[in-house]
């Protein structure tokens, strides 16, 4: 029990590594400060969402085939050039390279990290409380992210490049984090390797299944949102006159609010329930994003909202993913899901964009929300997306299958 307490801190302390605070508060204001437009902000960050989608896929199959450890070093490893890279970038198509790259290092951790605790979960502990420990996890990464986000806004003001460095260094310690992890997949058996046959296998299985099917899909609309609202909120905190010290001190608070909120998840999923909380997404959202069009001043309290909704529904997204996944493929799986968030993100971000120019950064808000909003309760009326019961892990039988 020691031992698997140990682990757990390890964890821990490898997300906190994967923390973005000292520069997302200005990672935006960077490109916008060296007079790039909201359009070209929007396609950098679609391009960075479908280098995700890219990547997705062989990245989860890397962490099936060569091993968990293995794939989230190199992406710690990826993402710290890419910090590095976005800093010596100096020009438009330098920028879109490294957001690129950068984009590869995420999907490294995505899928990857979520089947990592689950599985040390069920061989070292116990996997009924991967949303409470990974609800823990999003906390100490979004404590550290809260204290960077201060410390990346005031070096900001001296230097643009110190946020970026020093976030670089935080995710090169997560790799030697890693290295003091066990070989989970060496401690179970293996009828051999995981090949790109069965990868393809396994994915259009579980796609076919409509507890899987039309729950990525829900949730792809609000990555959708999400994405929207995280490549616009920087410029519009500036069009309502915040400071960028403001902004690093607002993204403290984000973060504290998330915190709060992560720490709260298994609470949320005992008490509320997985279908409830996600069934509370389209209301809730719907009146908040309105309310901006009515007056600028509701513009923190929706970033508040989605900021802290977003980290209790993550762990509550991979906890019925993984309920209805085996071992093998398991990181391939979740990697597809996150592509098709990947997808839907950079989709929107490419629509937000463009509507940004005629609206915006403040005025394509409503818009967004209102729209993804509306889909999501015609999806959640027609297609019962978060159903109850675990469901079989493996291929589902063709009953499931041709059903929903």
């Amino acid at each position: 029990m020691t031992e698997s307490r140990r682990l757990i801190r390890k964890y821990y302390a490898y997300r906190a590594s994967s923390a973005a605070g000292f520069y997302l508060p200005v990672s935006i204001l960077h490109m916008k400060d060296q007079g790039y437009s909201l359009a070209f902000i929007g396609l950098a960050q679609a391009v960075f969402s479908f280098g995700m989608l890219a990547a997705e896929i062989p990245s989860g199959y890397l962490g099936d085939r060569l091993g968990r450890r293995e794939t989230l070093a190199l992406g710690n490893a990826l993402r710290a050039g890419a910090m590095v890279g976005y800093v010596l970038a100096g020009s438009a198509l330098g920028i879109l390279l490294v957001k690129a790259v950068w984009a590869v290092g995420w999907a490294f951790r995505s899928g990857t990290q979520s089947a990592l605790l689950y599985e040390l979960l069920s061989t070292r502990f116990d996997e009924s409380e991967y949303a409470r420990i990974d609800g823990r996890g999003s906390t100490v990464l979004l404590v550290t992210s809260g204290v960077g986000a201060v410390v990346g806004g005031a070096l900001y003001t001296v230097d643009a490049g110190l946020p970026f460095l020093v976030n670089a260094g935080l995710a090169l310690a997560g790799v030697l984090v890693l290295a003091t992890f066990p070989c989970i997949e060496c401690e179970t058996e293996s009828d051999g390797a995981f090949t790109v046959r069965e990868a393809v296998r396994m994915l259009h299985a579980q796609a076919a299944r409509p507890e899987v099917r039309w729950f990525v899909a829900y949730a792809a609309l609000f990555a959708g949102l999400f994405g929207v609202t995280r490549t616009f909120e920087q410029p519009a905190l500036d069009a309502v006159g915040v400071p960028v010290v403001g902004i690093g001190l607002l993204y403290a608070g984000f973060k504290a609010v998330s915190a709060v909120a992560a720490s709260a998840t298994g609470w949320l999923e005992e008490t509320v329930g997985v279908r409830r909380s996600f069934g509370l997404l389209v209301p809730g959202f719907a009146v908040a994003y309105a309310a901006v069009a009515v007056t600028p001043l509701a513009l923190v309290p929706v970033l508040v909202l989605y900021r802290a909704t977003r980290t209790v529904t993550r762990p509550l997204r991979n906890q019925y993913l993984n309920d209805r996944l085996d071992d093998v493929g398991r990181a391939t799986v979740l990697s597809g899901a996150s592509m098709a968030l990947s997808l839907a993100g950079g989709a929107a971000q490419l629509v937000g964009g463009a509507a940004a120019g005629t609206f915006g950064a403040v005025g394509v808000l409503p818009w967004a929300g209102l729209t993804v909003t509306g889909a999501a309760a015609v999806l959640w009326l027609a297609a019962s997306p978060v159903r109850e019961g675990s469901g079989a892990a493996g291929s589902p039988p063709a009953a499931a299958a041709d059903s929903g």
